[in-house]
């Protein structure tokens, strides 16, 4: 099955096509994501550009990545440092989570792996990377909004250290809401819409937010939403 879809994958391929030929295949039902997880998990698949943004209206295009695969204990270490590069400092568990693997999976790299060693307020064991810098407790943290599905806020298995609890039923990462971020921590989410060159950039509040931290959002809302329509006439911010 393999040497097969992955030759017929040779050309680009829709996902439509690829649902149409996959679901023929024993053990795949006809759900509407089954054949394409099924021919994701079975083959390492990219996506061609230019489609495929959220802002371009055309099918996305896949093909067999002709680069070969690395061998497993190599695919772990980079997991590992690419992971622990942009969000460590972070337990075993976290990027087990942030995978998709079983802690077990990735042990061996652990081991082989130079890391240092912290505690957090819970005692809980937290690795990083050598050599990497780590701001001080007091370091105040800006403003941001964060696009759909940012990774800052699936990074960990614990997200309450960047979701509040109260915030949490929301279900505002399973959702991929663009949120708020005050102080480091959701406070809110956001929703940008256009009409002709009208720009309006809504603000949602989910918790309290300080008057102080209000103006701090409007500017970055503001700024948010010229980044993302420079050429709108007109930009209004609404909810702070």
């Amino acid at each position: 099955v393999s040497a097969e879809l992955g030759a017929w994958l040779g050309e680009p391929r829709t996902n439509g096509e690829i649902r149409e030929r996959v679901r023929g295949y024993e053990g795949v039902t006809d759900e509407p994501w089954t054949p394409l997880i099924f021919a994701r998990t079975l083959l390492a698949l990219v996506q061609l550009p230019p489609a495929g943004s959220w802002d371009d209206p055309r099918r996305p295009h896949f093909v067999v990545d002709p680069r070969p695969l690395p061998a497993p204990d190599e695919a772990a270490a980079l997991v590992l440092t690419r992971y622990l590069g942009a969000f460590g400092p972070a337990s075993r568990r976290d990027v087990a989570a942030w995978a998709g693997v079983a802690q077990r999976d990735l042990a061996a790299a652990w081991e082989r792996l130079p890391t240092v060693a912290f505690r957090d307020e819970h005692d809980n064991e937290l690795l990083d990377l050598p050599g990497l810098p780590l701001p001080p407790a007091s370091t105040r943290l800006p403003v941001r909004l964060l696009a759909h599905w940012d990774q800052p806020l699936l990074a960990f298995a614990e997200r309450a250290r960047i979701v509040p609890a109260e915030i949490q039923p929301l279900k505002l990462t399973l959702s991929g809401d663009p949120t708020v971020t005050v102080d480091g921590r959701v406070a809110a989410s956001w929703a940008l819409r256009r009409e002709r060159d009208a720009v309006e950039l809504t603000v949602t509040p989910h918790a309290e937010i300080r008057r102080s931290a209000r103006v701090e959002v409007r500017a970055e809302a503001d700024r948010t939403a010229r980044f993302c329509a420079p050429d709108a006439r007109s930009i209004t911010i609404v909810g702070v």
